[in-house]
């Protein structure tokens, strides 16, 4: 394929065919010169099948589709392009930021006079319809909502990527996209799919396109096209070779390949209409025929028993050229990227021995890899924790909720990504706006850890502001101000930014939990269980949202339903401590003590030193005080104070336990640590009966006008 521009194959939004990019933006009805292949021919192939998130759908052959346009690539019939100027990412490969670094490699390695393809299959989506120009496609570990915080690769960095190829270094680009594909996405109810598609159809001036289908229209995929193919593949490869040449000059044009797509994907998916798109320069020379490889590939198609998509006619392949380089050091670092260790310990880490290799001026080419290579696993570790974050992952929100230190290494990360690649890269602004974020964040989770931080809370403010000021449709920015709101208890201000969030991003079911958490606090419980509805309508087995319906029944004294949702929640996270709390209380004041003191047990054994555990164990305690075991009610009041020395109420019961007892000095004396604490209930004081023969006591009569004068 000695004249192959750029190819990008997309799949799932609308299945959009190859983009052929242009030397000269189009200027009216002006001719294009037929592309003559000067330079080397690269190429970037995605193809994405199985995505990390299980809400998005699972396509059946994507990977596939790319895999064999790889081959094709390196095989005579499509110019036998060498194996070192080919990224093939499929799957869990093909993250965000892989995706990223590889169309980087292209944009390094590219000079005036070669060619560039960039292949995509897979999904693509747009959130809402005020959202309706950008348009994603969505790599390996895109979140089943908000795009924007990362893991989908946005339309308008490809664009750049195709602009500065094209515009600045005058190289042909070849785009393929079949992003067409049925299934359950965030966008589906405002028809992202065909949204993305007709964003690609609409953008890229100054390059053809070959999209595998309408905007309006699905790409199919089946076992029928070469035992496991999208149709469009199939019959892209199939024309490639030379089932296309039309007029057998033994060249293949775009003219040639539209009309052979045209003749023969719309019959072989009847009566489902899926009619390939392509736009540019009709004389375009694509591909060069392979006598061999053309005679192969029509036997094979003779033969019914043949089922791989020109198998026959792919045996010869590109080899990899040996490039010089320090191979114990580039062992050692992929084996630190592999292991995660990309910062920290420095001694070892990936970014050391990045550092040590990018001293070496006769080894550029393992630099740029190693750097592109160091960028992508510091931006993908930064975003899964936010993909788990978004997913509501029960791991990850203890791990918020604990402050692990672990969050402190991702503003790191994300500013060495940016640092490296420098302010002129594409993504450069998006890495600065999520290393605000996880600056911001850490400084709620501290300040939440210390109540006297009292100005972390602002502090964190100003850092997801300036977020927005990068990033004004950062949805996640938006939830993180709404959580913070919500801690100053500007709870008008909180409805207002994860209203904002749930705009930007309405099937995120977080955003919708976090709202009916506010709508509760402001007595709203109507406005609280619907968002809570809306939230399980977008993710049934979120159990933050099952526990936030449950809490909202609860306030409303509707014990049976908060009992049944607590369940629910427990279900899908059978390790959250705080509802077996919530359950305890629900099932204590419906009158089943027994349950209520068997889920407290469990949230204490869960998280012994955690902050319902005192106040479970202060509950154990007063159930062992009504039914007299003063014993067992003395042991629970120290066991909730060893927890939580100030917890003023299990002293007040111990006080209280103790003068039950007769034990009246004693009982005077943890009464008086307690008033030292902050007890200030005088009315439980004077009427508790426990406490008569205490109240009794001369030294009582002092104390209560040291902490309750006239």
């Amino acid at each position: 394929m000695k004249s192959l521009l750029a190819i990008f194959c997309l799949r799932s939004i609308a299945r959009i065919m190859v983009l052929f990019a242009i030397m000269q933006p189009l200027c009216g009805h002006a001719q294009i010169k037929p592309m003559v292949k000067k330079g080397q021919t690269r190429a970037v192939v995605i193809g994405v099948a199985k995505y990390q998130n299980p809400n998005i759908t699972a396509l059946q052959f994507t990977d596939a589709d790319a895999k064999a346009f790889a081959k094709y690539l390196r095989s005579p019939a499509g110019g036998t392009i060498a194996e070192d100027n080919i990224k093939l990412l499929t799957n869990e490969q093909a993250t965000q930021g892989q995706m990223a670094m590889a169309l980087t490699w292209l944009m390094q390695e590219s000079q005036e006079g070669d060619q560039a393809i960039i292949y995509f299959s897979g999904h693509g989506d747009v959130e809402t319809t005020t959202m309706m120009n950008f348009g994603y496609l969505l790599t390996y570990d895109a979140p089943a909502s908000t795009y924007m915080a990362g893991g989908a690769f946005p339309i308008n960095y490809l664009e750049a990527i195709v602009q500065t190829l094209t515009a600045q270094k005058n190289v042909a680009v070849l785009l393929i996209t079949d992003a067409c594909h049925a299934g359950k996405l965030a966008g589906s109810a405002v028809n992202g799919t065909q949204a993305t598609a007709q964003a690609l159809t609409a953008q890229f001036a100054n390059a053809a396109k070959i999209l595998s289908c309408q905007p309006n229209e699905l790409s199919q995929e089946s076992t029928i096209w070469g035992g496991g193919h999208s149709v469009f593949t199939y019959y892209l490869i199939d024309g490639l070779i030379g089932l296309a040449d039309n007029n057998h000059d033994n060249k293949v044009s775009m003219l040639e390949i539209r009309r052979y797509l045209e003749d023969n994907v719309p019959p072989a998916v009847a009566p489902k209409s899926q009619i390939p798109l392509i736009s540019g320069n009709m004389a375009l020379h694509l591909s060069t025929v392979d006598p061999k490889s053309l005679a192969a590939l029509i036997a094979s198609r003779n033969n019914p028993t043949e089922v791989a998509t020109a198998d026959v006619a792919l045996k010869a392949g590109g080899k990899e050229t040996v490039k010089p380089a320090d191979t114990l050091t580039m062992a050692r670092f992929r084996q630190a990227l592999k292991d995660k260790h990309l910062l920290y310990p420095k001694e070892g880490s990936a970014y050391a021995l990045y550092q040590l290799i990018k001293s070496k001026s006769d080894i550029a080419d393992a630099q740029n890899q190693m750097r592109n290579d160091l960028v992508a696993g510091l931006q993908d570790e930064a975003q899964q924790a936010i993909n788990a974050y978004l997913a509501g992952n029960p791991q990850e929100l203890k791990r918020r909720w604990s402050y692990d230190t672990t969050y402190l290494h991702y503003p790191e990360y994300l500013a060495k990504a940016a640092e490296i690649v420098g302010p002129q890269h594409f993504l450069y602004t998006d890495l600065k706006a999520k290393q605000l974020y996880f600056e911001g964040l850490n400084m709620r989770l501290a300040a939440e850890q210390d109540k006297n931080n009292v100005a972390g809370f602002d502090n964190a403010i100003q850092r997801q502001e300036l977020v927005l000021s990068l990033a004004p449709n950062a949805a996640y920015a938006y939830n993180e101000l709404g959580l913070l709101s919500r801690r100053k208890k500007a709870y008008e201000k909180s409805l207002e930014y994860f209203n904002k969030a749930i705009e930007l991003t309405p099937t995120w079911a977080m955003a919708q939990t976090n709202l009916c958490a506010i709508y509760n606090d402001l007595d709203q419980y109507d406005n609280a269980i619907l968002h809570c509805n809306l939230a399980l309508a977008a993710d049934s087995s979120f159990a933050l949202a099952w526990h936030n319906r449950g809490v909202v029944f609860d306030a409303k004294g509707d014990f049976p339903q908060a009992i049944n949702c607590f369940n629910k929640a427990l279900s899908f996270d059978p390790d959250y401590p705080t509802t077996y709390y919530m359950l305890g209380n629900a099932y204590y004041l419906s009158g089943n003590k027994e349950k209520a003191e068997e889920n407290w047990n469990r949230c204490i054994q869960l998280d012994p030193k955690g902050r319902f555990s005192s106040t479970s164990w202060n509950n154990l305690a007063e159930i062992a005080a009504e039914n007299n075991d003063f014993k067992a009610a003395l042991e629970r009041f120290d066991q909730a104070i060893a927890v939580k020395p100030d917890y003023v109420l299990a002293l007040f019961g111990k006080a209280k336990t103790l003068g039950a007892l007769g034990k009246k000095e004693a009982s005077l004396e943890v009464l008086a640590i307690a008033l030292e604490k902050g007890f200030k209930i005088k009315d439980d004081i004077l009427s508790a009966p426990e406490l008569e023969k205490v109240r009794a006591m001369d030294t009582f009569s002092a104390l209560m006008k040291r902490y309750f004068p006239e």
